[in-house]
Parts: structure tokens; C-alpha cells; sequence
């Protein structure tokens, strides 16, 4: 459910994107508008080449706008231009990707498949692998937390990439990442998922009880 007395997770305003110029010009986004609050999920409907994967690229930092501002977790990122000089970073910090393929690394099992992004936080080996095994367990994939890829179903497969996505955009738990957005992708439905913060913080709550 939406929780709207908390500030919005995104707010895109008047945001536009072209590509080419003159007659070769396209216009993939033109004057986008949404607010988007903690616990909503947001789905973006339309036939291919309407520009749902565009937006979802721009809010994602990935893809620079024409114009427009974006305000991601009550900060401006972008205002007619990017105001953040390390993107990776608050991509790391603040926004998880889960894609239609769970794009798992072949060579890792699936608890280190996990872990990877809080290795790349900073975070040590040991403990990252606990955080990699509670949320396989939450997710009810957490006895095959020692499967390879190949060896993982669709299913099993996806609910790894999930997991690892709320590694990417949850590493720092005591902070502002708790509201972290949340992307996911598929052919004709691109979805941007917003946290609950509530439930982040009794997960907090649990694990330091």
C-alpha cells in the first residue's frame, strides 16, 4: 500500500528524451510526469517502442534525459543535467535491477551470486554471505543457496536475481537506502517497484533483536 505522508521514492517532472536530430529526430519521451511513494508498485503499460524502457532507464541513471528534472529518495539527481558525478555509486546505493532473465553469474552459486553486490560495497566476505543466505531464505530458495545456475530452475533462478537486486539497493541498512527504488523490466510491462520502509525497518528490527 502507498504510504504518501513520506516523501516520494521518484518524482520525474516534465521529462523528455530525443534521439537524432532534425529529420531523423525521435521523440521517445515527451513532458513524463509520475510520483511514485514507498509500497507502491507501479506498472508501465504499452506496445514496444513507446519509450517504457527509455523512462525506466533515465530514472535508473543509465540513460541521460533532453530535459527535465528527477528526484530519486528526496534528492535531486538530475535537473537538465546530472547532478551527481559518480552514477555507478547511487545506482549501488540506492536502486536495485531485476530483468526478465535473471542474468546470474554462471560460476557463482547462488548465495555468492547474492553476495557479490555487498562485496562491492565494502563489506566483508563473511558478512556479506550471511545477509546473501536470510534473503535467500526469505525468498524460500535458501536450501539452494549452494546451486550453480544451471542447476537452479526458472523459478529458483529468479527468486536468486530478486534477492540480489534487494542486495543492491538495501546494502546500507542504517541509511536513506531503505527506500531504495527497485526496477524490473519484461516485454510489454516494465514495473517500478517501491519498498514498503516499514517493512525494511522490522527486518532491521529482527535482525538486531
Amino acid at each position: 500500500m502507498a504510504d504518501t505522508s513520506k516523501p516520494a521514492i521518484v518524482h520525474v517532472e516534465h521529462l523528455s528524451k530525443h534521439f537524432g536530430q532534425g529529420t531523423s529526430r525521435v521523440n521517445a519521451l515527451v513532458d513524463i510526469n509520475m510520483v511514485v511513494y514507498p509500497g507502491q508498485v507501479v506498472g508501465l503499460m504499452g506496445p514496444s517502442g513507446s519509450g517504457k524502457t527509455t523512462l525506466l532507464h533515465c530514472i535508473a541513471c543509465i540513460l541521460e534525459p533532453s530535459s527535465g528534472r528527477i528526484t530519486l529518495d528526496d534528492e535531486v539527481v538530475y535537473d537538465e543535467h546530472w547532478l551527481k558525478s559518480d552514477l555507478r555509486r547511487l545506482r549501488l546505493d540506492k536502486i536495485g535491477f531485476i530483468f526478465q532473465y535473471p542474468n546470474l553469474l554462471p560460476f557463482l552459486d547462488g548465495s555468492d551470486n547474492v553476495a557479490l553486490v555487498l562485496g562491492l560495497a565494502g563489506y566483508r566476505s563473511a558478512e556479506a554471505r550471511a545477509r546473501a543466505v536470510e534473503l535467500l531464505d526469505y525468498l524460500e530458495v535458501g536450501h539452494r543457496k549452494h546451486a550453480f545456475p544451471r542447476q537452479l530452475s526458472g523459478g529458483e533462478a529468479q527468486r536468486v536475481a530478486i534477492a540480489r537486486a534487494r542486495q543492491q539497493a538495501t546494502h546500507n541498512l542504517g541509511g536513506r537506502a531503505d527506500r531504495a527504488a527497485r526496477f524490473g523490466a519484461c516485454q510489454n510491462r516494465d514495473e517500478f517497484v517501491a519498498p514498503d520502509r516499514r517493512r525494511s525497518e522490522r527486518s532491521h528490527h529482527r535482525r538486531h533483536a
